[in-house]
């Protein structure tokens, strides 16, 4: 065998290994995809279960009942706080 040879046997074997992880890779493909049509149909029907339509008044009431029996009360305040500061700055940036 001359030193060609070897370098196509090489080359032969390595393509050969790329191949199989191309065939690999496309098959994960084709299950991540099947598997994210499936979450895209189960966040439909979880959508299609809720309420078409919510007053605000029902909304800022579930809202802080929820605040009110919360765990981490101090955490709730200060994100909604939080929140509020980001809220107000961007109305100003708009004027």
């Amino acid at each position: 065998m001359s030193t060609g040879d070897i370098d196509v046997d090489a080359l032969q074997a390595e393509n050969a290994a790329l191949r199989q992880r191309v065939t690999t890779a496309e098959a994960a493909i084709v299950e991540l995809r099947a598997e994210a049509l499936q979450r895209r149909r189960q966040v439909r029907d979880l959508v299609a279960d809720l309420p078409v339509a919510m007053s605000r008044k029902t909304l800022l009431s579930e809202v802080f009942r929820d605040a009110v029996h919360h765990p981490d009360k101090r955490g709730v305040a200060v994100r909604a706080v939080n929140k509020a500061r980001r809220g107000a700055r961007k109305v100003i940036r708009r004027r």
